[in-house]
């Protein structure tokens, strides 16, 4: 989660094959070029001068500027895998780090107001979305259900309202504060959150 994060891969879709390394440079382009305009103020133009392609290499791809969007959505909302540590704060950790990086990487914070705009308008990227946060809300909650098994917490603790705390914090302190959401911040909010209901914090926790 630093400025090194290498780009976003395209997601791949059903169709005939295609230039994979091609792809990702037009998919980093619509990301700069909304990024730096905003959706509304993007071009197919503006994006294939960004990618160094010409227009007709984005249409063979995309029928429309909202198709590539759509699959912009998707390129950075790819699956990540769920964590088993054995440490709460790890687990924890994994579940949320697909999110903060999203809000660590400067392009792709810029564009999650026109993602969020988008989605209220359109059903795919609305959904798209909803499934990448409700993955990871759903990996954190069976991160706080093992926590709870293992007797690292109370069972009385609500993992709605934790998971929900935190993700929560992470944007507030991200889109609103304009503070770092790097892994040092991210672990740091976590044993903050959890500090009053854990009984083993730092049972595995990685330093």
């Amino acid at each position: 989660m630093t400025a090194s994060t290498p780009k976003v891969r395209a997601a791949r879709t059903r169709g005939r094959p295609r230039d994979d390394r091609l792809d990702a440079a037009i998919i980093d382009a619509a990301i700069a070029e909304t990024a730096a305009k905003g959706w509304g103020g993007a071009t197919i133009e503006g994006i294939a001068a960004r990618a160094g392609v010409g227009r007709a290499s984005i249409y063979r791809r995309w029928s429309s500027k909202y198709e590539l969007f759509q699959y912009v959505a998707r390129a950075i909302t790819q699956e990540s895998e769920a964590a088993d540590t054995g440490s709460f704060v790890e687990d924890l950790f994994a579940a949320l780090l697909p999110i903060a990086d999203m809000l660590t990487r400067p392009d792709l914070a810029a564009i999650l107001p026109s993602l969020l705009a988008e989605a209220a308008n359109d059903d795919a990227i609305r959904t798209t979305v909803q499934t990448f946060a409700g993955r990871c809300r759903r990996q954190a909650i069976d991160a706080v259900h093992r926590a709870r098994h293992r007797g690292d917490i109370p069972d009385s603790t609500d993992a709605d309202a934790l998971v929900d705390m935190l993700a929560g914090g992470l944007v507030y302190r991200r889109l609103l504060l304009g503070e770092t959401t790097d892994a040092a911040a991210v672990r740091a909010l976590i044993r903050q959150a959890v500090q009053s209901c854990s009984t083993d914090i730092g049972k595995g926790e990685q330093r």
